[in-house]
């Protein structure tokens, strides 16, 4: 078991978690990857899905047993997409006959002036951003209706305070935490409960493909806590809202005192 993550357990001890199934929705990513990690330390089993990178996925089997773990490669611009989320959830409820949990994670991040947008990256921030993860909810929530289920969704404090040079970025989170928040409301009768989770800047190679050093030393001084949201604080949010029966409708803020 990995030390640094969390582990909710009842009174004998066992995981509250454990025997649930999940469908993670970019689990080969920074914070994905801790995700998953800590749901298998939980007892969950998961349907992860990668784009480019299915070393993160192999290593996860190889730690916590194939049967715990199917994979699935998809892209979000390919024509076909929402054919293959389909295809992800119905191997998933064949595999292990329900699906508790879903987890939408993918995202891509788009910093260039407002005028220099090219269409092209505009859609494609769009597609993975929020029609993505709009897919797997629709096509997951039926197989929820009867037993209720978790969805959360992964957007960002940009989603709350926009700021330039990554306008389209920006209003796409938006649009993710204002879905999350109206699709709690609908189907909380059903006992499908959605919330929503929203880091400020999280130190993952995305993080650092766009920032350097100094960058990242100028925004630990802006943050209160004094360091950056880690993939870890992420996962252990998610934690937290998969184990609290009462949260519904939260968008839950990791900025580290910074908005």
């Amino acid at each position: 078991m990995r030390d640094d993550v969390l582990r909710i357990t009842n009174s004998r001890n066992e995981p509250i978690i454990e025997g649930r199934i999940a469908i993670i929705n970019g689990a080969s990513s920074g914070i994905g990857r801790v995700i998953a990690e800590s749901l298998l330390e939980n007892g969950v089993c998961i349907s992860a899905t990668y784009n480019k990178n299915p070393g993160i996925i192999d290593q996860l089997k190889e730690k916590y047993g194939k049967p715990k773990i199917i994979s699935f490669q998809i892209d979000f611009l390919s024509d076909n997409y929402e054919e293959l989320i389909q295809k992800i959830i119905n191997e998933t409820k064949n595999q292990w006959g329900k699906i508790d949990i879903l987890i939408n994670i993918s995202g891509i991040w788009l910093v260039k002036p407002f005028l220099y947008e090219t269409r092209d990256e505009i859609e494609q921030v769009w597609r993975i951003n929020y029609w993505a993860p709009y897919s797997f909810i629709k096509k997951t929530v039926p197989h929820m209706m009867e037993i209720g289920g978790q969805i959360v969704n992964i957007a960002s404090t940009a989603g709350v305070k926009g700021s330039g040079h990554q306008v389209t970025y920006c209003a796409s989170k938006a649009a993710l935490i204002n879905l999350t928040e109206s699709l709690a409301e609908e189907f909380a009768a059903r006992n499908i409960r959605i919330n929503v989770i929203s880091p400020g800047p999280t130190n993952t190679y995305a993080l650092n493909k766009y920032l350097d050093e100094t960058a990242k030393t100028l925004l630990v001084k802006r943050t209160p806590l004094n360091r950056l949201c880690e993939p870890l604080d992420v996962a252990n949010a998610v934690l937290h809202i998969l184990t609290n029966d009462y949260l519904t409708g939260v968008n839950v803020l990791l900025h580290g005192g910074r908005l």
